[in-house]
């Protein structure tokens, strides 16, 4: 499998700026260039693992939210409607709608669905 470096830059883009990051702040807190964050998000610029894994964490995502387009097979959430549900949300909504999915899912289950 090819890695689809445009999919995965517009993603690092993305998630940044959901995060209210500029580039400059996430090259900062990643301990890496504003140019070089600019060039992977422009495709420009290929990523090493050590510098996914900063982006990553400097994001507060995991690596399978940032890489899973390239992925065959993720298990990452990333892109379900739940979780984009879920990203704008603080600390105790994030709670609140994460034990109603549980209890709904039990419902579910005990229905047999």
């Amino acid at each position: 499998m090819i890695t689809n470096y445009v999919t995965f830059g517009q993603r690092i883009g993305c998630l940044r700026r959901q995060k209210g990051l500029s580039q400059e702040e996430l090259a900062e807190r990643a301990n890496l260039s504003r140019e070089f964050i600019s060039m992977v998000e422009n495709n420009k610029a290929g990523l090493g693992v050590d510098s996914l894994i900063s982006i990553a964490n400097s994001l507060g995502v995991s690596a399978d939210d940032i890489l899973v387009d390239c992925l065959e097979r993720s298990v990452s959430t990333a892109d379900s409607e739940l979780h984009r549900l879920l990203l704008d949300c603080n600390e105790t909504e994030e709670h609140i709608l994460t034990q109603m999915v549980k209890v709904l899912k039990e419902i579910l289950s005990a229905q047999g669905i």
